[in-house]
């Protein structure tokens, strides 16, 4: 499907010729003028488009395409080139031009903002280039790319829809025709309108309704897989997880907003959108035939001629509808927001409770943590009330509206039955195409309790993306703070001034140097930023100036006081941050051996809550066995054995010497005993302004 910008000028070219052959060439009987001179407006509409969202384009492409379809199958029938079974089955010729006005609805919203907040969600899939999802076998031979397959998926169920509502329009006429039959006692006619009419178009509709969900599911997995891999790939991502805090965008709960809102936004977009233009089509489509049925009509027990009555009618009942329903639900849409905020902190808080379990048991802290989720709970339980009663009122009136929708068409039309200036079957047609012109104006008040939650869910998306902006924009030095990769084979920093997040500078080095060899100590009290100083070195600190410069080409591993330990099998906890295929059981074995974990080396395979599992020192030391199986060139230790006591800390440094030979441990700590275990030191001390210089210690000193 065409949908870049060469492959819409290729179509608007193909449409371009095709409207003039219309208006040169007829046919007889020739299709209504109207069909040639749209046709030009969607050579304007097409060229108009190739600046427009990648995922709109896929709209308008594929109303270019139904144009070719619906008219150029009209012009075959007008030659004569269609059975007349075929030809029977056709829509109305103006749903060529409906094809037309859909793709100029589609160019007008795009310029809304709410409709370019969804598309910046959505066209990243839909642009790009990544090969399609090996996993998922549906649909992967649609494309060369993923990008492509997902316009393919799209293109495909606009595709059927419009398709659904050209059956829709058919149906319309069959009623007309099957229940004229009726009137005038003809049986042949009758079983013919049954026989060939009906049961081929309720084939169709069935075949049609399969392949749509079939379709539209292909589209969802393909999209969704994507979409959550591109999402948790940014956010973990150069520590951008880790700087979101300190952006002032709200980003509550990145994992629900990953995994649940993500799922809700992609169902809700691929829904809202096709059934937003689908419902257009029908408008559009039933609007034209309303006014064909009252052209002429004449008010009910007067002599007044209104030209289209029944148009007018229709769109003053379903625009006061659509109105009263948007004051009465637009509450929703800030409580739907608030729900999934505070759903998430009670689902977060019952995790946090399940990981520290022992902390909370050892200190009798039951009776605050279930305060602590009673409070979370109410929160809930408040905000689904208040949800509670304004749906109630939404229904409501949704519910009385639709109870009069079915009776006021009647009481329109009936008087003209019953004076019989309307045939039972235009009768039953006209119920018909009001009922389909209101249901389609009416789409906002059916759907607007999932409209609310859809435009929660996109506000949602959209902070957290541009949190994840805003911290990737702090780690590209915006705060002045350079990172760089010199020549030498030292750790330097020149002019070097480290921030916390409230502007208050806390470390200033006009130059500061960890060599290159044997093992430094940096000391300091509590506060004094000896660990925010190795989170600047270590590149994922972004409040602060100067110049930090790390050797080229060289390993690094940062081992915080507090290690992380993920879930699942010993092996993949040991080998952190690498992969289970990296390292032989022998190697891991002999790591944890090195790091006094004797007793969990026939245990690799096993898989625990290893973090609840193992003690404090346990921690430590499983950490301390990774640094073993990576040994990198720099190994940075932030009061990583400061569980230990002091004999087994002692033993560590030493296996670590031993062990790493060609590894520079640089350490933070406080044990006086653990000077002894290193070459040099390097101690925080206070300047007159308040800030700490890292000041390094003479050995005589020591």
């Amino acid at each position: 499907m065409a949908v870049l910008k060469t492959g819409l000028g290729l179509q608007a070219a193909v449409t371009a010729i095709f409207a003039l052959v219309l208006l040169v060439f007829p046919g007889e009987p020739a299709p209504p003028l109207y069909v040639g001179l749209s046709g030009l407006a969607m050579v304007g509409i097409l060229l108009a488009s190739s600046r427009l969202s990648a995922y709109l384009k896929i709209f308008v492409s594929v109303y270019g395409i139904g144009y070719l379809l619906f008219a150029g199958a009209k012009q075959l029938a007008a030659f004569g080139l269609l059975p007349p079974t075929l030809a029977a089955l056709l829509p109305p010729a103006f749903a060529a031009t409906g094809a037309v006005v859909f793709a100029a609805i589609v160019l007008g919203v795009s310029h809304l903002k709410p409709i370019q907040a969804i598309t910046l969600i959505a066209d990243p899939y839909f642009a790009t280039r990544d090969a399609p999802t090996r996993e998922i076998g549906l649909f992967r031979w649609f494309g060369r790319t993923e990008g492509k397959v997902g316009q393919r998926l799209v293109a495909l169920s606009i595709f059927v829809s419009f398709a659904d509502v050209a059956l829709t329009l058919r149906f319309n006429f069959w009623y007309r025709d099957l229940f004229n039959a009726i009137q005038e006692y003809n049986l042949d006619v009758f079983w013919y309108q049954i026989a060939w009419v009906f049961v081929p178009l309720a084939i169709l509709n069935v075949c049609i309704g399969m392949f749509d969900v079939f379709v539209d599911q292909s589209l969802h997995i393909r999209w969704r897989t994507w979409l959550t891999r591109s999402f948790y790939q940014r956010w973990l991502g150069n520590g951008t997880h880790y700087r979101i805090p300190f952006t002032d965008e709200s980003a509550d709960n990145p994992d629900q907003r990953i995994q649940a809102d993500v799922n809700a936004f992609i169902s809700q977009t691929a829904s809202l959108s096709t059934r937003l233009l689908s419902q257009a089509a029908q408008l559009v489509s039933f609007i034209v035939i309303l006014w064909t049925l009252s052209r002429d009509f004449v008010l009910p027990f007067t002599d007044t001629v209104v030209p289209g009555f029944l148009v007018w009618a229709v769109i003053a009942y379903a625009v006061v509808g659509t109105w009263l329903a948007h004051v009465i639900g637009r509450p929703l849409i800030g409580l739907d927001f608030r729900q999934e905020r505070v759903e998430a902190d009670f689902r977060f808080s019952l995790a946090r409770s399940r990981i520290y379990g022992e902390q909370i048991a050892l200190l009798r802290g039951e009776r605050a943590e279930t305060v602590r989720l009673h409070s979370l709970f109410q929160d809930i339980i408040g905000n689904y009330v208040d949800i509670i009663y304004r749906r109630i009122k939404l229904i409501a009136f949704s519910f009385g509206y639709a109870q009069a929708s079915t009776i006021v068409p009647l009481v329109i039309a009936a008087p003209s039955y019953f004076t019989k200036k309307i045939t039972f079957g235009a009768l039953q047609q006209t119920i018909n195409a009001f009922s389909n012109v209101q249901s389609s104006l009416s789409f906002f008040i059916n759907a607007y309790t999932t409209i609310a939650a859809y435009k929660a869910n996109t506000n949602r998306l959209s902070s957290f993306q541009r949190a994840m902006t805003k911290a990737e924009a702090l780690s590209g030095a915006g705060y002045g703070l350079a990172q760089g990769n010199a020549t030498t084979a030292d750790v330097t920093a020149q002019g070097l001034t480290i921030g916390l997040p409230d502007g208050r500078e806390i470390v200033a080095a006009d130059t500061l140097t960890l060599s290159k060899g044997g093992a430094t100590l940096l000391t300091g009290p509590s506060g004094s930023g000896k660990s925010t100083l190795f989170r600047a070195i270590a590149g994922i600190w972004p409040f602060g100036k100067g110049r930090i410069d790390v050797p080229a080409g060289q390993s690094a591993l940062v081992l915080p006081q507090r290690p992380y330990i993920p879930l699942g099998t010993l092996r993949g906890a040991v080998v952190y941050p690498a992969t289970t295929d990296q390292f032989s059981d022998a190697q891991i074995r002999d790591a944890l051996v090195a790091a006094q974990l004797p007793q969990l080396a026939d245990r690799l395979d096993e898989i625990d809550a290893w973090d609840q599992r193992l003690s404090g020192g346990e921690q430590q030391r499983l950490a301390l066995a990774r640094a073993v199986l990576a040994k990198p060139e720099w190994l940075f230790l932030d009061e990583s054995t400061a569980a230990l006591d002091e004999p087994s800390e002692a033993a560590i440094y030493r296996m670590l010497r031993e062990r790493l030979p060609g590894t520079t441990i640089v350490s933070i700590g406080h044990r006086s005993t653990l000077h002894a275990l290193h070459d040099r030191r390097v101690d925080m001390r206070v300047a007159n302004d308040g800030r700490f210089v890292p000041t390094p210690v003479p050995a005589a000193a020591e």
